[in-house]
């Protein structure tokens, strides 16, 4: 990695060594891929226009949000790519052109101490919803997919005004994200986004609307992302991919314990669930 590169991440670390950023960001990755208004960034934060609109610019400077305009909004969303290559470097020593990073030799004990604990300080304010929204070993084995699904899951709960994730909003979720294996085989058996979503409404109907920022997983949701886990350990991989959030699904509703909306929805469409299974697993093993 070359100096410039290197403080490309210096300054990039520098913008977000703010609480107000933090917060800012913490937002935007709630919201993510839709983003939120000024307006609704600066009612979530209670802080004035003129602070908020500092930390926004400083922000998209460093590349770290895109701003659009829509109509009279000006929208604020987290800029996925440099965050990936943010993750990527703090994970795994590499940068965005995937090239390993040479040791530091010349930083003391104590400033690498305290380098790793600014570290671990983002990781814990900035990403730590993941965390909550997870709770399961292995999530951060997730790919980059199947954390978009995850957010496209989130995005489905917000338009149907629901206070939850289940097994439902997954789906809908991995149909959303169509460039995975999961999406893939869906669309391979006549599922895709729009019929799913006119299944799902038909199902679970409207809610009420004030979905929190941090949607819970419903058990059978989160029963489902735990096996989904486990399958991609039993498949001799290290990484959890849409086709194992897919397996995970599947999985939950032969547990015996009855089945997610999830289920139900594929019944509905005609899907027959063993033969998918069976098609999924085949190029996995």
């Amino acid at each position: 990695m070359d100096n410039k590169e290197m403080a490309w991440y210096a300054d990039i670390f520098a913008a977000l060594g703010s609480e107000p950023r933090l917060e800012i960001m913490r937002l935007l990755f709630a919201a993510y891929p839709d983003g939120m208004t000024v307006g609704d960034i600066q009612e979530k934060l209670k802080i004035p226009n003129s602070t908020l609109s500092h930390h926004l610019e400083k922000l998209r400077i460093e590349e770290l949000v895109n701003s659009r305009r829509e109509k009279q909004f000006l929208w604020y969303s987290a800029n996925a790519e440099t965050m990936e290559n943010l993750l990527s470097f703090l994970a795994t020593g590499k940068n965005k052109c995937d090239r390993i990073i040479e040791p530091v030799n010349n930083i003391s004990t104590q400033e690498g101490f305290m380098f790793e604990t600014f570290f671990e300080s983002i990781f814990d304010k900035l990403f730590g919803f993941m965390s909550t929204r997870f709770h399961l070993k292995g999530f951060e084995r997730f790919t980059q997919t199947s954390v978009t699904a995850i957010s496209i899951a989130q995005g489905e709960s917000r338009r149907l005004g629901h206070r939850y994730i289940g097994t439902e909003q997954i789906l809908l979720g991995l149909l959303g994200e169509d460039s995975g294996l999961g999406s893939q085989f869906l669309t391979s058996v006549g599922v895709n986004l729009q019929n799913a979503q006119i299944e799902v409404e038909k199902i679970i109907g409207r809610g009420k609307g004030n979905t929190p920022l941090d949607i819970p997983f419903t058990p059978r949701a989160k029963q489902a992302l735990e096996l989904s886990v486990e399958q991609s350990g039993q498949l001799g991989v290290n990484y959890v991919g849409t086709e194992h959030l897919l397996l995970g699904i599947l999985c939950e509703g032969a547990t015996g314990r009855g089945q997610g909306v999830a289920i139900t929805v594929l019944q509905n469409l005609g899907v027959d669930l063993v033969s998918l299974e069976q098609r999924l697993r085949k190029p996995l093993t």
